[in-house]
């Protein structure tokens, strides 16, 4: 298990199906998360059980847990390039009562020394959409920068926006956070 300030971050479990299941069918969550509503809720369960339960080929995730060992969110990793060391991270805090508390930044930086220690990745990158200034202000937090725009790559609510592309280094990371 790791362990953050305020955040632990475990294998997600099968008794984390039913709440994971309410988040991907929160029009809310998914909306901030990926802007991928309706799309999202229209897995089944069963689909999604097997998304986060079952070992899919280069593709990690895990439980993101507050204090008092509640299941907020979920966290991970895909698209490994082992030449590179490098990998793409993504993060979403379903539970709305933690959002604007620092719990996601706090994962964020709990995982990335992870990947940077333990995985000996260089490189970490990740997505959003440019509406979502709220996960563009945590990402800075954690050290990662703005490095591309994909111009009308997200397609939500009937309307195109940009994708905004952003990486982080092994070493920015560990200049900012340190080793421990």
């Amino acid at each position: 298990m790791l362990k953050g300030k305020r955040i632990r971050i475990r294998p997600i479990e099968e008794d984390d199906i039913d709440l994971l299941y309410q988040w991907t069918t929160d029009e809310e969550v998914n909306y901030w998360s990926s802007g991928a509503w309706p799309l999202n809720s229209l897995q089944t369960k069963d689909q999604l059980a097997e998304k986060y339960l079952d070992s899919q080929p280069d593709s990690y995730r895990y439980a993101i847990l507050n204090e008092k060992d509640s299941l907020i969110g979920t966290i991970g990793f895909k698209e490994i390039n082992v030449p590179s060391r490098s990998a793409t991270l993504f993060v979403v805090l379903g539970d709305k009562t933690c959002w604007n508390q620092g719990y996601g930044t706090d994962a964020l930086i709990t995982f990335a020394r992870f990947l940077f220690t333990q995985w000996n990745f260089h490189r970490i990158s990740l997505d959003t959409w440019d509406e979502n200034l709220r996960a563009i202000r945590a990402y800075e937090k954690v050290g990662f920068k703005v490095e591309g725009r994909q111009r009308e790559a997200r397609f939500v609510l009937g309307n195109y926006h940009d994708a905004i592309l952003m990486g982080l280094l092994r070493h920015e990371f560990l200049s900012l956070h340190g080793k421990l």
